[in-house]
């Protein structure tokens, strides 16, 4: 048995381990996440007071209420510390169970998530989304909610590959280097600042739209109060990289993004990217995924064709221009 070093236990610890009943992990784990006890219930097709007569043995083993009924259910501090962890284990338990080393690209039926900013998953990802599907045409390609801060929880959310800026990236797992960008305007085609470098004084005089921070943070970490993104003046903000370009069409607003997209957008909307005649931060998109995963063949081949797709995404889309 391996803890997260994948380490191996030393015998002892390995029988101090508690026998666990796996249908009580279910238990919980519909307990925590459903609004109900009655939806609960019904999530893992039990009656209520057979699931009832769980929620007492899982009360009595942590010593804890875990969920409190009432006018409005609420998780104890304990319930919420257990619900990413509980899903993850069930994860790894079903993994475990259905493990296997043989994979087929060309047969191979399954399920594959990836997680990455949306502005990663609108120009990079959906570009070799074809060739994933053409080398391995029964796998079926799900891109999960990507949240800035800790990688690990994209992976309790259920994440097989993480696509995440270097600056978060989390070092105890593995990671592949993709590409790296740089910041970079864009501006209508009218905009008095089209076809030029701008300068931190102009930059900073202009008007602007922007992401919110979180979205900010999720394609270039954090910034300080000095840097020219803090100091901007921002007069429309935005939660989606797709409206962001569409905010500077036909309008006097300047904004700032990953240098890819600016061209990207660039390619198919009356804008133009404009140089920023300031220093600005090069960031690095880094693939991670869970090392105990490292030798499962579906990782290395999905880590493979994320590597192989960087080399064949130009800025220009071959369909739309």
């Amino acid at each position: 048995m391996l803890d997260d070093s994948n380490e191996p236990w030393p015998p002892r610890d390995r029988a101090q381990l508690r026998r666990l009943n796996t249908n009580l992990l279910y238990a919980l784990d519909a307990l925590l996440h459903s609004p109900s006890l009655t939806a609960a219930a019904h999530s893992i097709a039990l009656s209520q007071p057979a699931l009832s007569a769980k929620l007492r043995q899982l009360r009595d083993h942590f010593g804890d209420e875990l969920v409190v009924y009432g006018d409005k259910r609420r998780l104890t501090a304990l319930g919420e510390a257990l619900l990413h962890r509980v899903g993850r284990v069930l994860r790894e338990v079903d993994d475990t169970f259905n493990l296997t080393l043989d994979f087929d690209p060309a047969t191979a039926e399954r399920e594959i998530t990836i997680t990455a900013p949306e502005a990663i998953e609108l120009m990079f990802v959906s570009r070799i989304i074809p060739d994933i599907r053409a080398a391995a045409p029964n796998i079926r390609i799900n891109m999960a909610p990507f949240s800035h801060g800790s990688v690990q929880k994209l992976f309790d959310a259920g994440a097989d590959v993480a696509i995440v800026p270097d600056v978060m990236a989390d070092p105890s797992l593995c990671r592949q280097p993709l590409f790296e960008h740089s910041l970079s305007a864009l501006v209508s085609r009218r905009h008095p600042m089209a076809g030029r470098k701008i300068s931190e004084a102009e930059y900073l005089a202009a008007r602007h739209a922007a992401l919110s921070d979180e979205m900010e943070k999720a394609l270039f970490g954090d910034y300080g109060p000095n840097d020219p993104r803090a100091r901007r003046h921002i007069v429309a903000r935005t939660s989606l990289n797709s409206m962001l370009p569409l905010l500077a069409v036909g309008s006097d607003l300047v904004v700032t993004t990953s240098g890819w997209f600016a061209q990207y957008n660039a390619a198919i909307l009356p804008l133009t990217v404009v140089d920023l005649d300031f220093a600005r931060p090069t960031s690095a998109l880094i693939a991670q995924w869970q090392p105990y995963r490292s030798r499962e063949p579906v990782i290395q081949w999905l880590v493979a064709e994320l590597t192989r797709g960087v080399g064949k995404v130009s800025y220009r889309h071959p369909e739309i221009g």
